[in-house]
């Protein structure tokens, strides 16, 4: 059945949160699934893929929840490796800040500053590498330079993400009720519809190349 006008458009609205709302769900769920700590970064990886083929242009929701499935399922090993190490920096950030925060005098205000640039940097590779790893096939830490370097590369698409995350803060915080339903969904939708502008420059600039070249 399809519908047209005002009805199509308000179906497909209605559809688009419905698909929000699912994979809000599928997320908290696979992520007990792996015992939180083992599920949550293939979950996450799994709703940045899902969402990026919904913004290709893939619009079935069978078909989106078959592929959050399916990408939770292959990536689950890899991607927990990403995962561990991210825990892993941000536990050793966490116990560096109490040991720094001791410090007094030249010493704590050159540790501050070491610490405080480690953590942006750190905090800004954490935003980006599930959209990184959801578009792109790379080499286990190639994954952490490139998130990194995505960000230096593109500071306007780093600087609109952090303005749009803000606001959502905002937002949630104002309707604290939408959180389990959409909170993850609508930050990974937004963080993967601000990339894809950039995967979509980068893409059309790669293929002008190739075509001078040949």
């Amino acid at each position: 059945m399809t519908f047209e006008g005002w009805k199509g458009k308000l179906y497909s609205t209605v559809e688009f949160i419905t698909l929000l709302a699912v994979l809000q769900l599928m997320w908290i769920g696979l992520t007990l699934l792996g015992l939180v700590l083992f599920g949550i970064t293939p979950a996450s990886v799994a709703m940045f893929t899902t969402l990026r083929k919904r913004l290709q242009g893939e619009e079935s929701l069978k078909q989106l929840v078959k592929t959050y499935w399916h990408t939770y399922k292959a990536e689950f090993i890899q991607s927990n490796k990403i995962g561990i190490m991210i825990i892993a920096v941000g536990y050793f950030l966490t116990i560096n800040f109490q040991i720094i925060s001791t410090f007094q005098g030249v010493m704590g205000l050159i540790s501050l500053t070491l610490f405080v640039t480690i953590s942006i940097i750190f905090g800004i590779m954490v935003l980006n590498i599930f959209q990184i790893y959801a578009h792109y096939e790379l080499p286990y830490f190639r994954y952490f330079a490139v998130s990194i370097l995505f960000s230096i590369a593109y500071p306007l698409q780093m600087i609109g993400s952090i303005m749009g995350l803000t606001i959502l803060y905002f937002i949630f915080n104002w309707m604290p009720g939408l959180m389990p339903f959409f909170g993850v969904s609508v930050t990974a939708l937004f963080l993967t519809w601000m990339s894809s502008h950039i995967f979509k420059k980068k893409a059309e600039a790669e293929k002008q190349i190739n075509y001078a070249s040949a």
